[in-house]
């Protein structure tokens, strides 16, 4: 055994490999993902959703979501892995806040099984994530949305550019606000700084979460404006429609 391996075998046992889900512990000799037990019980978004955001909805005659149906959206199509409850919320919020970059390899990869073929189809030719302002990147020290960008680039073998899009604007938590402070919240955050790096492609935004779209909306407006073709989104979880 190399000293590499021996390194990174006293540190399993120190820090030993968890599920980004439960957290319990994976054996040492096991790839770490989400666990089995967990996956059997996580709330996948199966159909009927919204044929626009991927939201679940309740009724498999309805095309589309009540927010989907009564707003103007810029992306084409969106999708989203999970259902935005329960322990997936704990565990996005343990991705977003505690310094676990590593969950987003993992969740990368569940977007990739689940909607390789959607996005294949969709021919996306890059990948672009949700950008931060830049004080709050610095104080998290990482952007979740541009790690799961960056994986799912490694996976699909489809370029990602992290630079093109900036947020301009120190933008409010979207949770604590009402429907109409939400879309004013978002209004002219974003800023495309490079153009020709987006002209004429068709885009994929990802996030870690979709509430309302308005942050998503906003991202796939300004990337219009500024030449591209078409907009697409991926999210690791999304809140219910009805």
């Amino acid at each position: 055994m190399g000293i590499k391996e021996l390194s990174e075998g006293i540190l399993d046992i120190i820090y030993p490999k968890r599920c980004p889900i439960c957290m319990d512990i994976i054996p040492i000799d096991k790839e770490v993902k989400i666990c089995e037990t967990c996956i059997e019980k996580l709330p996948y978004i199966t159909d009927p959703r919204c044929k626009k955001c991927s939201k679940p909805i309740d009724d498999e005659t309805i095309k589309y979501c009540y927010d989907c149906t009564n707003n103007e959206h810029y992306y084409n199509k969106g999708w989203a892995v999970w259902l935005y409850e329960g322990n997936i919320k704990k565990s996005l919020q343990r991705f977003k806040y505690n310094n676990n970059k590593n969950y987003g390899r993992i969740f990368a990869k569940e977007v990739v099984t689940l909607y390789n073929k959607e996005i294949t189809e969709a021919k996306i030719d890059l990948i672009v994530p949700v950008p931060l302002y830049i004080k709050k990147q610095k104080k998290r020290g990482y952007n979740q949305a541009q790690i799961i960008a960056n994986n799912i680039s490694k996976y699909l073998d489809i370029p990602c550019n992290n630079d093109c899009l900036v947020r301009i604007k120190d933008t409010k938590p979207q949770k604590n606000l009402s429907d109409k402070e939400r879309i004013n919240n978002t209004k002219k955050a974003f800023k495309v700084v490079m153009s020709s790096v987006v002209m004429d492609k068709k885009i994929l935004i990802c996030d870690d979460i979709y509430t309302t779209g308005n942050t998503i909306n906003s991202c796939a407006k300004e990337l219009l404006n500024s030449g591209a073709k078409e907009i697409y989104f991926c999210t690791l979880a999304i809140g219910k429609g009805f």
